[in-house]
């Protein structure tokens, strides 16, 4: 049998990315081993097939880097738009919005231009998946429509149905019942598309629960299983986690549904937020109560709150990235539309020059009055703007950073400081006690006002250098780069002090003093990659509120941390 040709091996490695993931890896595996010796067309498409493996595999940096190299240099149109459609998805699971929104955008506008039929597919998808995520569900629904109106006869038609029956649940217009979604994931199955046809049935499982038929959405869920395990991606192995915990949880299930909710902990990362992870959380509180633990149900709450919260977030951070990119498209047409304008102006004074002075001083008036409101306009479009990128940034409450905005700041600024020569760096969570009193005593007209006042207390005891954020409900993040563990206790317990010693006027014959409890990690112990930094420095905020409020834990690397109260360190374990 004669060698497989590089064309054929692509060829096979592009068919096989979600039917046969094994053998598309081995099929990578081999051409790169050829790199050398292929041309340049054939290096770029290898590169892309990097980038799209690394995409798979979670690794979202590498093909991040890879999709730009492609897009920046490659020249080649084809491999610039599939390159661009896959990095929507990967900017868009990076939560950078903005920039895949700006990225869509462009496919949209290039859209009528491009032939190839596979291509364009790619493109439409990624167009939908963001229009999605922006909660655009009818705009989404129509292109899903045109992707599936516009594949040939005797084409895959697998995909298209996926995309359309998803942008129909997400617009609460899908039903178990739907005929066409059984269709559909009979269609994806016979022609070996199990990461599509996986997705549809996630969703059907989910719908299934939601009517109360938990034991069809078991079986369904157990039966797809070993396909979902085998295809090792992250997300599907998630939601079947979760989908089988909510399942058994309505059937009153709850040793199979703790089981469940904590197999799906177990493959998510819990410094980021998801939906399984919120959904884990939520299926862990509800079985603890029940088998009455309020302790441990007290405690699966709050990390429910904190994802809930955070999705609140990542939500209005997608809507408002969404309509920045709008606004910046709009903004656009009007600024053509201005020099269309100024060119009719220029035409209309050189008419006016030839016409009486008194009737020429009347034009120019008129016409300069025009060039105003243009100005007027253009910098009131301006302002928007800046008002849509300030709410993507900032807290609405109390101005701080959002926590999006700071894990995204402070990721990025421990990265920068990895290989520089400076003082290290600290990082420290800060929650407030007992601050629920507040709200049930004044109400939460009140709480908002003194959440306010502790920002600005907060803010006056750090320098210029600190990040500043909240990080949800009455907690909040300081990450001080360029500082020693020493400066850091300094400027902790500046604040502690602060805010342990200013009583706030909540009402006209009465006033309180809210404390803080501090954890605080340094560079020099916990490294600088912020998972690890933050962790440490959540873990002794616990230890802090654990051992009595009110204090600064100090995280030292071993099973003594040092703990400041009255100004006094105690190095006993809290």
């Amino acid at each position: 049998m004669p060698e497989e040709t590089p064309v054929v091996r692509f060829a096979q490695a592009e068919n096989e990315k979600l039917t046969n993931h094994p053998r598309f890896l081995g099929l990578l595996r081999q051409l790169q081993r050829q790199e050398g010796e292929l041309p340049s067309a054939q290096r770029w498409h290898l590169r892309y097939l990097e980038a799209w493996e690394a995409a798979y595999a979670g690794d979202l940096p590498k093909a991040s880097a890879i999709l730009r190299d492609i897009i920046n240099q490659s020249g080649d149109e084809i491999f610039t738009t599939r390159a661009s459609a896959l990095l929507i998805n990967v900017l868009s699971r990076d939560r950078q919005y903005e920039t895949a929104y700006e990225l869509a955008n462009t496919l949209m506008v290039n859209l009528p231009r491009i032939a190839e039929e596979d291509v364009r597919g790619e493109a439409l998808r990624a167009i939908i998946q963001m229009l999605g995520l922006a909660g655009q569900n009818d705009q989404a629904l129509k292109y899903a429509r045109q992707l599936e109106s516009e594949i040939p006869p005797g084409k895959s038609r697998c995909a298209a149905y996926s995309y359309e029956l998803n942008a129909l649940d997400a617009a609460g217009k899908l039903s178990p019942k739907n005929p066409g979604l059984q269709r559909a994931i009979d269609m994806c199955l016979d022609e070996k598309q199990e990461v599509y046809a996986n997705t549809l049935r996630l969703d059907l499982a989910s719908l299934l629960t939601d009517e109360g038929r938990t034991d069809k959405a078991i079986s369904l869920l157990q039966n797809m299983s070993p396909s979902i395990l085998k295809s090792k991606f992250q997300p599907h192995i998630a939601s079947l986690h979760i989908g089988l915990a909510e399942a058994y949880m309505h059937r009153g299930d709850d040793a199979s549904a703790k089981k469940a909710a904590l197999a799906a902990l177990a493959v998510s990362n819990p410094q980021n937020f998801s939906e399984p992870l919120q959904s884990a959380y939520s299926v862990l509180y509800f079985v603890e109560k029940r088998a009455g633990h309020p302790a441990a149900a007290l405690s699966y709450y709050e990390k429910y709150v904190t994802q809930k919260l955070a999705a609140m977030d990542d939500t209005k951070t997608r809507a408002l990235a969404y309509q920045m990119v709008r606004q910046q498209v709009v903004d656009k047409k009007l600024k053509l539309e201005a020099l269309d304008k100024q060119n009719g102006i220029l035409e209309l004074r050189q008419a006016l020059a030839s016409k009486a002075q008194e009737a020429s001083r009347l034009y120019i008036v008129l016409l300069s009055l025009v060039i105003v409101f243009i100005g007027l306009w253009t910098f009131r479009l301006k302002q928007s703007q800046m008002r849509f990128r300030r709410m993507a940034r900032h807290d609405g409450l109390t101005g701080a950073f959002n926590r999006q905005h700071f894990l995204h700041e402070a990721g990025r600024i421990l990265q920068r400081m990895l290989h520089a020569d400076d003082a290290g760096a600290c990082l420290v969570v800060l929650d407030l006690d007992h601050f629920k009193r507040i709200n049930d005593t004044y109400g939460h007209a009140a709480g908002d006002e003194a959440l306010r006042r502790i920002v600005a207390m907060c803010r006056r005891e750090l320098r210029d250098s600190d990040l500043f954020g909240r990080l949800g409900g009455e907690e909040f993040g300081i990450l001080m780069p360029g500082c020693t563990c020493e400066q850091g206790v300094e400027i902790a317990t500046r604040i502690r002090r602060a805010l342990a010693s200013a009583p706030l006027k909540l009402s006209p014959d009465s006033s309180v003093v809210v404390s803080a409890s501090l954890g605080l990690a340094h560079s020099t112990v916990s490294g600088y990659a912020f998972h690890q930094l933050f962790s440490d420095a959540d873990a002794a905020l616990y230890k802090a509120k654990r051992g009595g409020r009110n204090r600064l834990v100090v995280d030292t690397g071993g099973d003594a941390p040092l703990v400041m109260k009255d100004d006094a360190w105690d190095a006993a374990s809290a």
